[in-house]
């Protein structure tokens, strides 16, 4: 691969909302590169290895189509994605199939460690890449980082956590475990059903993807023997295509900054340590995890929450809960508010009425002080509790992908990204919005 000194768009983060944007973008005829950290795809979708999606169709109906869309039925064509649920490794290999398709230039192994600016305006970042500096320039940026890196170089507005305390969302180190009798381990929820969570149907069925969440008997039991950190509050995990594996989303990492390499560092040992001790007290005591073995934790831990835009608006938390509509729709969600709090701080699920969706406005994807900046995931421009409903994958891709074909048209018509009409983006990202 050859790296041009300039193009169109460049996009920073290749998780799910930088794909996204970057398939958009390439797709509407731009010149696209991807800059990425990881030798690989997906951020939280590969390296995290989160999975499955959460719940983002009304009625049946997705509010999420595009390029999330084309992702989902490209990893059921390989065997690697029932209903929701998927396998980190189909991420990458759909990713990159449609980043081909796209046309779109990808560097990875690379890290942006300064951003030019003139004004208000980015004109190149330089990215470390094989240890050597590289200077590229491009007519707009997508800062799909997770923690607003290109926000944090290049001194735009952004914030962190909590408004009053500061406090960031737990984080989770996901695992994969395989050799589960699945119909064992229901059987005997089934029939010790105060020892799970209420939302549990216990209606399990191999041929699709099933969640169950639970065993707090066995839990509590450990963590008063101190064979389990007293951080774990239930085993949680959900099925994966191939019969006897799941995916755990259950180790619980408190009071650690994500932004910092030194917080970050503890949060993967801290994980680590948590998965052994969940994935042997599982074998040694749960009925149907006798003969069930670990098959491999994320290669980083699983991130809620660090840094997010200050955007021209932020999405709140009664924006959620009310199902607010705006002028500037660009997606839509129906995921509701969902913050994983820490030691001292209540954790919050609160799901919307069945039926009930709220828009994403494009003021939030746009960067306040910033003329040719825009953000997608979790570095979107919302309050905590707004930010805890639309940092989850379908969403983010959503909002990606209108990053990408408000750039896109910026770039073709030459215009600042305020400038471009709503109306064409909102023809562009149609799939997102009917």
């Amino acid at each position: 691969m050859e790296l041009k000194q300039s193009y169109d768009i460049i996009v920073a983060g290749a998780g799910i909302a930088g794909v996204g944007a970057a398939v958009k973008a390439g797709r509407m005829g731009a010149d696209v590169l991807l800059v990425e950290h990881y030798g690989f795809i997906g951020g939280m979708s590969s390296a995290g290895m989160v999975s499955p999606f959460m719940k983002h169709a009304i009625d049946g109906k997705p509010l999420v189509n595009g390029v999330f869309e084309d992702l989902e039925h490209t990893m059921v064509g390989q065997g690697g994605m029932i209903d929701n649920g998927f396998y980190a490794s189909a991420f990458r290999s759909a990713a990159v199939a449609l980043l081909k398709e796209a046309g779109v230039t990808f560097l990875p192994h690379a890290e942006p460690v300064k951003v030019h600016r003139e004004g208000n305006s980015i004109t190149s970042m330089d990215i470390l890449a094989s240890g050597h500096i590289i200077n590229v320039a491009a007519k707009a940026f997508i800062d799909t980082t997770g923690d607003a890196q290109l926000l944090y170089l290049g001194d735009f507005p952004w914030t962190k956590g909590d408004e009053k305390t500061g406090k960031l969302q737990a984080m989770t180190l996901f695992f994969r475990m395989g050799g589960i009798d699945m119909k064992k381990a229901n059987e005997w929820a089934i029939q010790n059903k105060e020892h799970f969570l209420s939302w549990v149907d216990f209606e399990y069925d191999e041929k699709k993807i099933y969640s169950i969440a639970g065993w707090t008997n066995f839990v509590e039991k450990a963590k008063a023997e101190g064979r389990l950190p007293k951080a774990i509050e239930y085993v949680f995990f959900t099925t994966l295509p191939e019969s006897g594996e799941g995916s755990f989303n259950t180790s619980n990492i408190l009071g650690l900054d994500a932004s910092t390499s030194e917080d970050l560092t503890k949060a993967e040992l801290m994980g680590r340590q948590q998965v052994d001790a969940v994935v042997k007290m599982l074998q040694d005591e749960v009925p149907g995890f006798e003969e069930a073995y670990l098959l491999e934790t994320a290669v980083q831990v699983g991130v809620r929450e660090t840094r997010r835009a200050i955007g021209d608006y932020a999405v709140t938390g009664d924006d959620i809960a009310k199902g607010h509509k705006f002028e500037d729709v660009i997606a839509r969600g129906c995921y509701g508010i969902d913050i994983h709090g820490q030691e001292d701080e209540d954790s919050r699920m609160e799901d919307l009425p069945e039926g009930q969706y709220y828009d994403i406005p494009l003021r939030s994807l746009l960067v306040k002080d910033a003329d040719n900046l825009m953000v997608a995931g979790r570095c979107i421009s919302a309050t905590r509790e707004g930010h805890s409903a639309l940092r989850i994958m379908p969403t983010s891709c959503a909002a990606g992908e209108a990053c990408g074909s408000t750039a896109a048209l910026a770039v073709q018509q030459n215009k600042p990204l305020r400038a471009v009409a709503i109306s064409e983006i909102q023809e562009a990202v149609h799939y997102n919005i009917r």
